[in-house]
């Protein structure tokens, strides 16, 4: 039996919303890391193996470095295919697209219910678990 329960790395500078994913996600069996702004999000992506993230939950409009540049690191610095579903309200029609040309797994526009997120977080770390 596997034991393991998937790493999330929720980046979302509103505290109340970050408490909130974080014990649903906890709740439906994932471990979860926590990042209020974009520096943060950066310094846990470099964690060494055992702590780093399977997935990340990815807010945009974050202060000191936008979720855009976050998406551009794990993309194009670190060369990595981890899911990242994005979670934001401030995102306009041709940021959505940038984000989807960076492979992005999910675009999700709060407010959203929170069975999605949990549905996106669970394909994508089930799709990325099969490549």
């Amino acid at each position: 039996m596997d034991l393991y329960s998937p790493r999330i790395l929720v980046v979302e500078d509103n505290s109340e919303l970050s408490a909130v994913l974080g014990e649903l996600l906890r709740r439906n069996g994932y471990q979860v890391i926590t990042a209020r702004n974009g520096i943060e999000a950066v310094i846990s992506l470099t964690a060494p193996a055992p702590e780093s993230a399977d997935a990340i939950l990815l807010d945009i409009g974050l202060p000191l470095s936008n979720g855009v540049s976050v998406l551009d690191f794990v993309r194009n610095i670190m060369s990595s295919d981890l899911p990242v579903i994005v979670l934001t309200a401030s995102a306009n029609a041709e940021q959505e697209q940038e984000l989807r040309k960076l492979g992005i797994s999910r675009f999700l526009r709060k407010p959203v219910p929170l069975d999605q997120v949990v549905s996106a977080i669970s394909e994508a770390v089930t799709a990325h678990g099969e490549q």
